[in-house]
């Protein structure tokens, strides 16, 4: 992998190659982030921006991976920055929207009750199962401790299927 990143910096197909590459994992993460279509692919396009800007900085300390979900988690922090400037909602307004009565699909439900859960919660939810990512690198991508993160998937997988089963009633 180190051959290719350096051929990259200075080959301008292997970039495109290695961005190719990138592309729908960056976009996936950042649409589960958002939840919407063109803020994911807002954010996307910066991620893939700064890859090839900050590619010469990568170390290698941590696999690609974990330093793309870095900068796909910093520039998400920098879009809602952006958003609260703005004094605009951070959350799409879907996910507000729907009521519990609405719909009997437990998808959706389990969607609203992971958007209620505050911001650092759900990151690493999203981190650890939709994204499969180790506790390791969850932890290093969200920059705290491995315990930390085993505790908190513990207590909100517990807590997430209380509300489940209560039907997202907020205990």
């Amino acid at each position: 992998m180190e051959e290719f990143i350096k051929r990259a910096l200075v080959d301008e197909e292997e970039m495109a190659t290695l961005l190719g590459e990138l592309e729908p994992f960056v976009y996936r993460v950042s649409f589960h982030l958002t939840r919407h279509q063109q803020d994911a692919e807002d954010i996307a396009q910066d991620v893939l921006y700064k890859i090839c800007t900050k590619l010469s900085s990568y170390r290698g300390d941590s696999s690609l991976q974990t330093w793309v979900y870095s900068l796909v988690m910093n520039t998400y922090k920098d879009y809602l920055r952006k958003m609260k400037s703005r004094q605009a909602e951070s959350l799409p307004e879907h996910a507000a929207s729907r009521s519990f009565e609405d719909t009997s699909n437990s998808r959706i439900l389990l969607e609203k009750l992971l958007q209620d859960l505050p911001e650092l919660d759900r990151h690493i939810l999203i981190l650890r199962f939709q994204n499969d990512l180790s506790v390791r690198e969850v932890a290093e991508i969200m920059n705290i401790s491995e315990s930390n993160v085993k505790t908190r998937v513990f207590r909100l997988k517990d807590r997430l299927r209380s509300l489940f089963l209560k039907g997202g009633e907020v205990l």
